[in-house]
C-alpha cells in the first residue's frame, strides 16, 4: 500500500502509485494489498455489493439526519468524468481569480497561475470510454471550457455553492484530500466551481474511484468502473482535526476506534472515556448497527464538542486493506475478537467493557509534525506547470525534456571524465 513516488505524473499517475487517503479507501490495483492478501490475512471477501453500499449514495439516505448539511449531483454527465480523467487542468473563465496554493515546499514562486480554457462545443451525444486505458484518456490538444462541456451541472454546481456560501466535494466513495495542498486555502473549501474541478482533477483518490474502485471485487472480476458517478457536495464546515475518529466494526461490533489526525493533542486523553461513550451510543442510537447493509465496515465520526454530545456522521468505508487502519494494523485488528466487544449497557447501564481506542502519542506527534499530511503526493512546480500548459504542451513534452536534459547532463559527465583520464 505504500506510493512510489515518480517526477513525471501530476494529475492521474498509473495505479501503482495510488495510497490510501486517511479517509476514504484507495489503493493500486496491482499493490501488495490485493486479493492474496486479503484472503491471507483473513478479511471477509470483497464484494461489489460491499463496495456499493459504502458509496455515499447508497447510505446517506438512511442516515441522513446524522450528516452535515450535503447535496447530491446524481448521475453526472459523461463528459465530466471525462473531463476529470483528461490530462491538463482547464478551468473556466470566471475562475481566473484563482492560484495556486503557495504553501508548498515543492514550489519556487509565491503563485502560479491557472490556466484558463476557451469554451468549446461539447459532443451531447458523447460516452464515457470505460474501455480505454487510464494512460489513453486524454482531453486531447483542446482546452475544453467546463461551463460549455457541461453546462448544466456547471449550473447546478454554482447553485449549490450559492445556497451553502462554500462546499467540500467528493465522488460515490473518496474525497480528494489528498489535493487540498493545491487549493488557495490549502483545505477541501471550495466557493467556485473552478475550485471544485481543480481539486477534483488533481486528486489520486478520485482517479481510483474513476477507474479502480472494484479492483479485487470477487463477483465482478471484469469490472473495476463504476456504472454511475455521482458529485457530492457538502456544506463547508470548519472542523477541528482533533475530533475526528474512524471506527472499526466487526460482526456488527465495534472493535476498535483510532484518531484520524496524526497530530498529538494532550487534552484527549483525559477525554477517552467520555468519547468512547459517545461513540458507541451513536453506534446503537443511529441505527447504524443494525440497519448497514453488511456485518463489517469503518465509519468515520466528528464531534464539535464532547460535552454537547452530538456526533456527525461523516463517512463509511469498507472492512478491506484498502481502507487505512489508521493507528492500527490490519492483523491487529482482524485479531479482535467481536464477541470480546460490547456494544450495548450492561444491568446497571454502565459500558461493561469500551473497545480499544488509540491516540496519537506524543512521540508520534513529533515524528509527524514536520511531515505534510499526503506530501507524498505533492510534486515539483515544474510539473505543476506543465499539467496545466495548452497547445499539447502536458506531461508528455514535459517528460520528454526531462529525459532530454538527463541525457545532455550524462553526456557532459562522460565528456568530462574522457577529458581527465587524458589529462
Amino acid at each position: 500500500m505504500e506510493d512510489h513516488n515518480t517526477p513525471f505524473y501530476y494529475h492521474h499517475p498509473p495505479p501503482f502509485v495510488l495510497s490510501p487517503p486517511a479517509s476514504e479507501t484507495s489503493s493500486p490495483s496491482d499493490s501488495p494489498s490485493s486479493t492474496a492478501v486479503t484472503s491471507t490475512l483473513g478479511f471477509p471477501e470483497i464484494t461489489k455489493e460491499h463496495i456499493d453500499n459504502c458509496a455515499f449514495t447508497s447510505w446517506h439516505p438512511r442516515y441522513r439526519k446524522h450528516v452535515p448539511k450535503t447535496t447530491i449531483i446524481h448521475d453526472v454527465d459523461p463528459e465530466f468524468v471525462t473531463y476529470l480523467l483528461s490530462d491538463g487542468i482547464f478551468l473556466p473563465s470566471e475562475h481566473r481569480d484563482a492560484e495556486w496554493s503557495s504553501d508548498s515546499e515543492w514550489s519556487d514562486d509565491e503563485s502560479q497561475n491557472v490556466s484558463y480554457a476557451k469554451p468549446v462545443e461539447s459532443n451531447a451525444d458523447s460516452d464515457i470510454d470505460w474501455d480505454a486505458d487510464e494512460d489513453e484518456v486524454s482531453a486531447g490538444p483542446t482546452a475544453v471550457d467546463p461551463a460549455s462541456a457541461f453546462p448544466e451541472l456547471h449550473q447546478k454546481i454554482k447553485e449549490v455553492i450559492d445556497l451553502y456560501g462554500a462546499v467540500t466535494p467528493k465522488l460515490n466513495w473518496s474525497s480528494p484530500r489528498d489535493a487540498q495542498w493545491i487549493t488557495a486555502t490549502n483545505s477541501l473549501k471550495c466557493v467556485t466551481p473552478g475550485d471544485i474541478y481543480l481539486i477534483l482533477k488533481s486528486s489520486n483518490f478520485i482517479t481510483h474511484d474513476l477507474m479502480h474502485v472494484y479492483d479485487d471485487c470477487i463477483s465482478v472480476p471484469e469490472q473495476t468502473r463504476p456504472d454511475k458517478v455521482s458529485l457530492v457536495l457538502r456544506k463547508w464546515i470548519e472542523f477541528n482535526p482533533s475530533m475526528e475518529f474512524r471506527v472499526f466494526v466487526r460482526d456488527r461490533h465495534i472493535i476498535a476506534i483510532s484518531q484520524r489526525s496524526e497530530a498529538f493533542y494532550s487534552f484527549l486523553s483525559p477525554l477517552k472515556s467520555r468519547l468512547s461513550k459517545l461513540i458507541l451510543s451513536f453506534f446503537l442510537d443511529s441505527t447504524l448497527k443494525n440497519s448497514f447493509p453488511d456485518p463489517d465496515f469503518v465509519f468515520d465520526v466528528y464531534i464539535p464538542k464532547p460535552e454537547s454530545g452530538r456526533v456527525w456522521l461523516i463517512d463509511i468505508n469498507p472492512f478491506t486493506p484498502r481502507t487505512d487502519s489508521l493507528s492500527y494494523t490490519w492483523p491487529e485488528l482482524l485479531a479482535i475478537s467481536p464477541t470480546l466487544r460490547l456494544d450495548s449497557p450492561g444491568p446497571d447501564q454502565l459500558w461493561p467493557e469500551e473497545p480499544q481506542f488509540r491516540l496519537v502519542s506524543q512521540d508520534e506527534g513529533v515524528h509527524t509534525f514536520s511531515t505534510k499530511p499526503f506530501s507524498e503526493h505533492m510534486v515539483p512546480s515544474d510539473v505543476v506547470e506543465a499539467s496545466v500548459k495548452g497547445g499539447g504542451v502536458g506531461i508528455a513534452e514535459f517528460a520528454k525534456q526531462w529525459k532530454e536534459m538527463l541525457d545532455k547532463s550524462e553526456t557532459s559527465a562522460d565528456m568530462r571524465s574522457d577529458s581527465q583520464s587524458r589529462s
